[in-house]
């Protein structure tokens, strides 16, 4: 999703969407760990005695659920490491001019980018604007990097 949003000193934001129809679902019927983990526990509850679960599909189960552990885990690390590299990027981009299109207008914007902001998961590069107003880029948009 990329927005150009322009500020004036009030601060008061107005913001374009570059592709509205780009919208993340979540999937509401995965299961996580802890539902996993109840499944096999009252699984082993409810067991038949006389025939117990087979030591292969008692295996095959954990082993599932150790691979689903060190998958969360997987995805949370690769969420921080997006986080810091989302910052750097961001950090790299201060003091440099940067160009992006207006989707409006299809004007090429140029300004030098007096801060980085980073709201709701995405990052957006503050350039000075014309009139005083200070622009808001997604820094998805940025076409160039001077």
């Amino acid at each position: 999703m990329t927005m150009i949003a322009q500020t004036t000193s009030t601060s008061t934001n107005e913001a374009v969407d570059y592709n509205s129809s780009q919208q993340v679902q979540e999937d509401q019927n995965q299961l996580d760990k802890d539902a996993f983990f109840e499944l096999l526990v009252t699984q082993l509850q409810y067991q038949d005695p006389l025939n117990p679960m087979d030591n292969t599909q008692f295996i095959s189960q954990m082993a599932q659920f150790s691979s689903l552990e060190q998958m969360e885990n997987m995805n949370r690390n690769m969420d921080m490491f997006l986080r810091i590299q989302s910052v750097s990027e961001g950090a790299a981009l201060i003091g440099r001019t940067v160009e992006t299109i207006d989707p409006e207008t299809g004007d090429k914007i140029t300004g030098k980018v007096k801060r980085v902001d980073f709201v709701d998961g995405n990052s957006y590069a503050i350039i000075d604007g014309t009139a005083g107003k200070d622009l808001f880029i997604d820094i998805k948009g940025i076409t160039s990097i001077h």
